[in-house]
């Protein structure tokens, strides 16, 4: 596994290429209107209804994403059949250096590009980062909330509280507030080349060993299959597609869940289109008829 010292020194400048995800809740200024004119006595109900809606339904989110980190970077067993004198070799390869951080309304997922050894580490924690994206989002809008995010590659360094800070934060930033609009997951074009260079079997070091190489370019090409083009022409997460349902069934105990999961997003997606529609908030109808019309295209559960 690729060591934080490969990524971070501290007294130390460091630049390094990130893959960095940034994911911002929606709807955290909404919950709050109406109550800081009122005597604290008279709105404490309501002032805690919102919390409930804000910090801690973000600090909800940031525990789901670590469950689905731990559950993704826990030492697995290998899934085919390895000779003895290669399995050190592969279950080393089968690790992965990814990270996340909370800072006020927003998640960052991070995972450091720059390895030593083995390049896989890079790749698998890439292709964790966006199983967490992907499944948070579905469970985040069954328990009625919503968020947007971008995906991007760019250089970057870890500040000492644990944020990576530079270029590849202001690209993935303005993915999520400028290109997603309504709640998606946005991939930028570098993670996309990114992604492509290695399906397509190229070294990322020096005397990079065979076996590196190959499980790279497999998944890089699982994670190309999980990018699919919206109506927009946008590249996005196909977090209801089947290339990502299965990598749930296969890295994440809660698979089985997912149809009850999927059937509270559904309905709260057409609750928010319904009552953004009754009230007349056409930026918000269309952002949400948008999000309904990709549920009701992708539904991996059809009315029998």
């Amino acid at each position: 596994m690729a060591s934080d010292s490969n990524c971070k020194s501290k007294g130390n400048i460091n630049y390094y290429y990130y893959l960095l995800a940034f994911i911002d809740v929606l709807g955290q200024k909404e919950a709050f209107q109406g109550i800081e004119n009122q005597p604290l006595a008279d709105n404490h109900p309501q002032l805690i209804e919102a919390h409930k809606q804000t910090a801690f339904f973000v600090e909800t989110l940031r525990t789901g994403f670590k469950d689905f980190f731990d559950a993704y970077t826990a030492d697995k067993e290998p899934s085919v059949k390895v000779p003895s004198e290669k399995m050190e070799q592969f279950k080393a390869m089968l690790k992965s250096n990814l990270k996340h951080q909370r800072f006020s309304d927003s998640i960052q997922a991070y995972v450091c590009l720059h390895t030593d050894k083995y390049h896989s580490n890079a790749i698998n924690g890439v292709f964790g980062a966006l199983l967490a994206c992907g499944g948070m989002l579905l469970l985040s809008l069954a328990s009625k909330k919503a968020f947007r995010a971008g995906v991007e590659v760019g250089l970057g360094t870890e500040l000492d509280n644990g944020e990576v800070y530079g270029p590849v934060l202001y690209k993935a930033y303005e993915l999520e507030s400028k290109v997603a609009e309504y709640p998606r997951i946005v991939v930028g074009r570098e993670l996309i080349n990114y992604l492509t260079t290695l399906a397509n079997a190229h070294e990322q070091l020096p005397e990079q060993t065979k076996e590196d190489v190959e499980l790279c370019k497999l998944m890089a090409t699982n994670c190309l299959k999980m990018i699919v083009r919206d109506l927009d022409g946008v590249p996005i997460l196909d977090y209801l597609g089947a290339e990502f349902l299965q990598s749930i069934n296969e890295n994440s105990e809660r698979a089985k869940e997912f149809e009850g999961v999927f059937k509270l997003a559904l309905a709260f997606v057409e609750s928010e289109y319904s009552k953004r529609k009754q009230t007349g908030d056409k930026k918000l109808a269309l952002r949400y008829y948008l999000l309904l019309n990709y549920f009701k295209a992708k539904n991996p559960f059809p009315i029998k």
